[in-house]
C-alpha cells in the first residue's frame, strides 16, 4: 500500500515537502509563503500548501520525517522558533514530550540515522514521526535524488545541531545498505569560511556566503594557503591548533584579532552582534579583502579536494559515483573543481543541497525504508532505489492556475496580453535581443536556493552592460557578483569544460570556452555557473533558448533568480508582479499573460 511522507525541517532554512511511495510530490521553503530570507521552522501554512499541491490531507499522511527539532538558540539559550506558537508537539508513547537529551542521543552515536517511533502532534491531529540525522539526511537526500545505483555520499556543513561539520556514507541499491564511513567535527572548512565571510562585513554568512565566492576572483591567494588546507591544519604542532580563521587574517597583516568571529544568531534581526575588527564591505575593492576572499575560496578547494581525495582512495572499491551535499556544497566553484578532477568518474549534487534539502531527504528515506500493510499499519520495508525525472528533482511548488494569475495581473491595474505559448516564445526572444531585461514566471517554484527557469530574471549574455545593469537596476547588489548561464545540454561542451556530464541544477562553476561572445555570463575569471536544459525537462524555457540560438547564433542566456536584494525568490503571481514593479525588469511573463512596462 502507498506510503505518504511528510517532511518537516525546522532550523533556519525550515521546509516542508510530501513524498510518495519515494516520489517527491511538493516541496516549498517557510521564506518563499512568509517573504522573509532564511525564514526558521515551518508552520500550518506551509504545510497545508504542500499538501494541497499533493492533493491531500494531514489524515492521508502516513509517517513524518522531522529534521533539526532542536536547533535554533539565542544568546542566552532559548529557542528562536517557537514551535508551541503552532500547536507543535513531539511526544513519546507515554505522553511524555521528546527532550533534546534524547534528540542528542541521536546525533551522539554514529551508526543511527533515524530515531522513533514518537508521535507529531498539531493541535488535536497526531501522526507517528522519525527524526531523521542531519548530516544523514543531507546525504540521503542527494542520494535518493541521484541516478545512481551506489554512491560515496559527502555531506559537509557550518556544523549540524550538535557539533558535527561533515558526514560521509556509501550508499548502494542491490545490497540495500547505507552505511557509515567518517563523521566528526575536525572537519571545519564550512564553518571556517562562514567566519571569513562575517570578518569581510558581508554578515551574516548565512545569506551572503556567495560573495565570498564571488569576490575570491578578483583577489591572489596566500601562496602558501595550503599549509593551513585540510589536513595539513590539524596536524600536531600548528602554532594555532588547526585554526584555519586565524592562520588566513594574521597572514593578511592581522594583529588584533577579533572577539567575536561570527554573526550569531544567524539572522539579522536575532540579535546577532558583529565585532569593531571586523572589515566594511563596502571596501570589497581593497587588495586586502579580495585576496583575503581568495585564500578563503583556495583553502576550501583545497580541502573538499583532499577530503574527497581520501574517499577515492580508500572507499574507490566502493564506487565511482560521488554525491555532494550540506550548505558548504552550495560552493559551484569547489564543485565544479571537482567535476574536473576525475576523483570519481561521476559527480552528482541535488539542488536543494543546504538545510532546506534535510525535509526531502528524511522523507525520500522513510519512504524508502518503510511500507504500510493490510491492515494499515507502518512497518520495515526492503529499500528500493526510485527513478526521478529532472523535473521531478528541481520543481516542488505548484502551478498556478490561469485564474489566479489573471485575477493578480487586474488587481495590480498592470496592462496584459494573452498570448499562445509560441508567441511568447518569439516575442521573449526578441525582446531579450533588443536589450529588455525579462520576468520569466512558468510551474511550480523550484526547490533549492537557484532558478532554473520558473522562477527567473534572464537578459542577453553577449550584451558586456547587462551585468552592470542587473546588479545595479534590477538585483541591487555588489557590482563584482556574476550571472549564471544557460545552455541547451546539446551545445554544452561546445562552450564550457563540464567533463562531459550535465548541469541542470546549476551548482557547477567550470571554465568557458569561448568568454569573449558572452561577456555577461562569465566571471572575471571566464568562469561560469551554467545550467544545462533539455525539452523533457525544461519545456518553453528550453524552447526560448533555442529560439535565441535561431535569431543570433548564440544558445546562451543568463538566467538568475527572480527576486530583489535581501528578498525570496518570488512564489506566487503577486509576488512576481511585486518584483516586477519596483526593479528595472522591463518585460514580465506569468504563464501566458505578458506585459510591458511602459517607459515615460
Amino acid at each position: 500500500m502507498a506510503i505518504n511522507v511528510l517532511g518537516l525541517q525546522f532550523g533556519h532554512d525550515g521546509s516542508c515537502c510530501v513524498v510518495k511511495d519515494g516520489k517527491l510530490l511538493s516541496a516549498i521553503t517557510t521564506e518563499r509563503l512568509t517573504r522573509n530570507k532564511k525564514e526558521r521552522g515551518v508552520n500550518k501554512k506551509t504545510i497545508k500548501y504542500v499538501l494541497d499541491k499533493a492533493g491531500m490531507k494531514f489524515e492521508d499522511i502516513s509517517v513524518i520525517s522531522v529534521s533539526n527539532w532542536f536547533w535554533d538558540r539565542g544568546l542566552e539559550g532559548e529557542e528562536l522558533f517557537k514551535k508551541d506558537k503552532e500547536d507543535f508537539s513531539i511526544t513519546n508513547e507515554n505522553g511524555i514530550e521528546f527532550s533534546e537529551q534524547e534528540y542528542r542521543q541521536l546525533a551522539q552515536n554514529t551508526s543511527m540515522v533515524a530515531q522513533g517511533v514518537y508521535n507529531f502532534s498539531v493541535g488535536d491531529q497526531t501522526k507517528p514521526c522519525f527524526f531523521v540525522d542531519h548530516h544523514f539526511g543531507h546525504c540521503a537526500y542527494t542520494y535518493l535524488m541521484s541516478p545512481f545505483k551506489d554512491a560515496i555520499c559527502l555531506s559537509v556543513d557550518f556544523a549540524d545541531n550538535i557539533g558535527s561539520s561533515h558526514s560521509a556514507y556509501y550508499f548502494n541499491d542491490e545490497n540495500t545498505i547505507f552505511r557509515p564511513l567518517r563523521r566528526g567535527g575536525d572537519f571545519t572548512v564550512g564553518s571556517f569560511y562562514g567566519q571569513i565571510c562575517d570578518y569581510l562585513g558581508f554578515y551574516p554568512s548565512l545569506t551572503d556566503a556567495g560573495k565570498v565566492m564571488a569576490l575570491a576572483a578578483y583577489g591572489v591567494p596566500y601562496k602558501d594557503y595550503k599549509d593551513f588546507s585540510w589536513p595539513n591544519v590539524v596536524q600536531m604542532g600548528d602554532i594555532f591548533h588547526g585554526d584555519m580563521y586565524l592562520h588566513t587574517i594574521s597572514r593578511a597583516g592581522i594583529k588584533n584579532f577579533p572577539d567575536n568571529r561570527v554573526f550569531y544568531p544567524q539572522l539579522k534581526g536575532e540579535g546577532g552582534k558583529t565585532s569593531p575588527e571586523w572589515l566594511d564591505k563596502n571596501d570589497w575593492d581593497s587588495k586586502q579583502s579580495k585576496d583575503i576572499a581568495a585564500t578563503a575560496q583556495a583553502v576550501l578547494e583545497e580541502g573538499i579536494h583532499n577530503m574527497v581525495e581520501k574517499l577515492a582512495k580508500t572507499g574507490g572499491n566502493l564506487s565511482k559515483n560521488l554525491c555532494l551535499a550540506g550548505g558548504t556544497m552550495l560552493n559551484c566553484v569547489s564543485n565544479g573543481k571537482l567535476l574536473n578532477s576525475d576523483l570519481f568518474e561521476n559527480v552528482f549534487v541535488a539542488p536543494a543541497a543546504g538545510d532546506d534539502g534535510l525535509c526531502v531527504g528524511g522523507a525520500l528515506f522513510l519512504s524508502n525504508q518503510l511500507k504500510k500493510n493490510k491492515k494499515d499499519e507502518v512497518e520495515q520495508s526492503v529499500s528500493k532505489k526510485k527513478i526521478h525525472s529532472v523535473k521531478e528533482v528541481f520543481e516542488g511548488g505548484k502551478k498556478y492556475s490561469g485564474d489566479e494569475i489573471l485575477t493578480a495581473i487586474k488587481d495590480s491595474g498592470l496592462p496584459y496580453e494573452r498570448l499562445e505559448s509560441k508567441e511568447i516564445v518569439d516575442r521573449v526572444a526578441e525582446y531579450i535581443i533588443g536589450g529588455k531585461i525579462i520576468g520569466w514566471f512558468e510551474g511550480g517554484s523550484e526547490v533549492g536556493p537557484r532558478s532554473l527557469g520558473h522562477r527567473s530574471i534572464l537578459a542577453d549574455a553577449r550584451n558586456p552592460y547587462n551585468k552592470g545593469i542587473l546588479n545595479e537596476k534590477v538585483k541591487h547588489r555588489e557590482e563584482f557578483r556574476p550571472f549564471a548561464p544557460v545552455v541547451p545540454l546539446e551545445n554544452a561542451e561546445e562552450w564550457f569544460e563540464l567533463n562531459g556530464q550535465e548541469s541542470p541544477f546549476m551548482l557547477y562553476s567550470v571554465l568557458c570556452k569561448r568568454p569573449e561572445e558572452i561577456p555577461s555570463g562569465v566571471h572575471v575569471d571566464d568562469t561560469a555557473r551554467v545550467q544545462t536544459v533539455t525539452k523533457e525537462a525544461n519545456g518553453r524555457f528550453y524552447s526560448l533558448v533555442k529560439a535565441f540560438d535561431e535569431k543570433t547564433g548564440i544558445p546562451i542566456i543568463i538566467n538568475t533568480s527572480f527576486n530583489d536584494k535581501g528578498e525570496p525568490i518570488v512564489e506566487s503571481p503577486e509576488d512576481a508582479i511585486a518584483c516586477f514593479s519596483k526593479t528595472g525588469i522591463d518585460i514580465l511573463v506569468l504563464e501566458n499573460y505578458l506585459i510591458e512596462k511602459k517607459t515615460v
